[in-house]
């Protein structure tokens, strides 16, 4: 990731781009050791110093992760820490990252934009998608140290195992206050968009067929 990133920026230069927009995480503190925030914020600072125009986009927890099977199985939602967590739309993301390109470096030039729109804990988001949907959901929270045997080590996972080292890490600091800011909102749809972000419930309601195509009903 570091390696096609910095690749990625030095093309970029060489062939006058004038303007990047970073998909980056939700790192709000420099006080970040997990694999993939870190890793973010590296080529954050080596975007800064490129010379190239830059802007950052910082979600927080995708919903769409609630589309996934191993997040939603049979109307059973699990997580890997019982904080509550902040959530953006995919959706909201992608318009305010097409109008950031659109509208170009004049005006969006070394900005960071973040994007947690809705904060749940884990009991919270089943009764949302049970409101959402009418079939029932609950919560199963699970110790962040089963993330890594979940996702990345049975047979045939396709879970890149250091990206999965990864959200061991984001849950276990979650879950234990060093990133308890991932349980904040810090929205900027609004500023970019001019209409307030989704919620999980609007966003659930917008998906509730393929929700309920997850759990089996």
């Amino acid at each position: 990731m570091l390696v096609q990133s910095k690749t990625l920026i030095d093309a970029a230069k060489r062939n006058g781009v004038n303007h990047i927009v970073h998909l980056g995480a939700f790192t709000r503190e420099h006080d970040c050791y997990t694999t993939v925030f870190a890793w973010h914020q590296m080529i954050e600072a080596y975007l800064r110093d490129s010379g190239v125009a830059w802007t950052n986009v910082h979600p927080n927890m995708f919903m769409q992760n609630l589309l996934s099977a191993w997040t939603v199985k049979g109307g059973l939602y699990s997580v890997y820490t019982s904080k509550p967590l902040g959530f953006s739309a995919l959706e909201d993301v992608a318009e305010a990252a097409a109008v950031i390109l659109m509208e170009g470096p004049e005006k969006h030039r070394g900005k960071d934009y973040w994007f947690s729109a809705d904060v749940l804990d884990p009991q919270q988001v089943a009764e949302t998608l049970t409101a959402a949907t009418g079939h029932q959901f609950t919560a199963a929270v699970r110790d962040p140290e089963r993330f890594l045997k979940e996702m990345a080590l049975p047979p045939g996972s396709t879970f890149e195992p250091a990206y999965a080292k990864g959200g061991n890490e984001l849950f276990r600091q979650v879950e234990d206050g060093r990133m308890a800011y991932i349980g904040s909102v810090a929205d900027d749809t609004k500023t970019l968009l001019g209409r307030e972000p989704l919620l999980l419930r609007d966003w659930a309601k917008l998906h509730a067929n393929e929700l309920l195509e997850i759990a089996g009903s």
